[in-house]
């Protein structure tokens, strides 16, 4: 496929999330579950292959990226009927995240400045905020982990967009930011005071950063500047 052709391709299928997202809201159910995050894999898989012709340092983010949304797809369909596993397995995903960033820029110091403040921030609001309550000692131990993970993606994204900024990398802060932010409502929709307003904060949360995290891809291989 041609720029233009998978241009018109990513915003067919992010129309398409966007739809699927509002049904799920609607009607729920485990399958629509799958079928909503299934777009943004499937838009992730396009992005691989319009890159297929890349450099291997450039194509390996990619492929990276692709598969942490693979886990995140499988995630959200694992939460239902078996919650730990569904818990390692987003975990494995902000990982690769993590590692396909990594690709981008090394790690480094200033990084570390960047997650540092925000792990002990997450840290605190799953820990220490009277709107989150885990009484199982096992969680009691993961989520905090868990917090930690995923600021490093978003330090990582943050760090790798004050180093030199772009759309593409724009992209990629603003969907871990979401990301981010949606994990910390699902802590207190699961172990707090659940309602409609936490599901939507999480949901509209959620799924638009993993779309626009499966998009930046399509920034990655047709860049408006130079990543």
């Amino acid at each position: 496929m041609n720029q233009n052709q998978v241009k018109k391709t990513n915003s067919i299928l992010l129309v398409c999330a966007a739809l699927c997202l509002v049904c799920y809201d609607i009607f729920g159910g485990l399958w629509l579950k799958g079928v909503t995050s299934g777009w943004f894999v499937l838009l992730g898989c396009v992005n691989l292959v319009a890159a297929r012709n890349l450099e291997w340092k450039k194509l390996r983010f990619i492929v990276l990226m692709v598969a942490g949304l693979f886990c995140g797809m499988c995630a959200d369909v694992l939460l239902g009927v078996a919650f730990f596993a569904g818990v390692g397995v987003f975990a494995l995903g902000h990982v690769l995240y993590f590692i396909a960033l990594c690709t981008l820029e090394k790690f480094c110091l200033r990084d570390l400045k960047i997650m540092i403040p925000l792990a002990l921030l997450s840290i605190f609001l799953v820990t220490g905020t009277p709107w989150i309550t885990v009484t199982d000692p096992l969680l009691q131990k993961l989520i905090p982990v868990y917090a930690v993970i995923i600021s490093m993606m978003l330090g990582k994204a943050i760090g790798n967009l004050i180093l030199r900024p772009s759309l593409f990398r724009w992209l990629l802060a603003i969907g871990s930011f979401l990301f981010w932010f949606s994990d910390l409502i699902l802590a207190v929709d699961m172990f707090g005071q659940s309602s409609r307003l936490t599901w939507i904060l999480c949901s509209y949360a959620y799924w638009p950063a993993q779309n626009i995290l499966a998009h930046a891809l399509y920034h990655a291989v047709f860049p408006v500047c130079k990543n």
